[in-house]
């Protein structure tokens, strides 16, 4: 079982989704072993979801026109149930920006 701290490591320099998830299988099986604690699983956690709202940011960029932290502060605050749909997450993407048109220096 690798360290803690290499699978913080690798988790946060994770290349693309696949290589993500597979960190997220090797935490799984680690916490199902009882090889990490409660803070470690929040940490962990933390590292995870901010390397793939960036991942999921960048993978809709495309579709809009705005600032990646504006798009990137939109994607994170989505429910977690959207964010393995592409096209349910551009449809809560483009309703927050309606919702917030005017309200976000920047949007058009």
């Amino acid at each position: 079982m690798k360290s803690f701290q290499s699978l913080i490591d690798e988790t946060a320099i994770a290349e693309d989704l696949e290589e993500l998830e597979s960190a997220a299988d090797l935490f799984q099986f680690g916490i199902e072993k009882g090889y990490y604690n409660k803070r470690q699983a929040d940490r962990f956690n933390l590292t995870y979801w901010k390397r793939k709202n960036k991942f999921l940011s960048d993978d809709i960029a495309s579709e809009f026109q705005m600032s990646r932290l504006d798009l990137m502060s939109i994607v994170a605050s989505a429910p977690v149930e959207i964010k393995d749909n592409r096209e349910e997450l551009i449809s809560y993407v483009k309703g927050r920006i309606k919702a917030l048109k005017g309200k976000i220096h920047g949007l058009k």
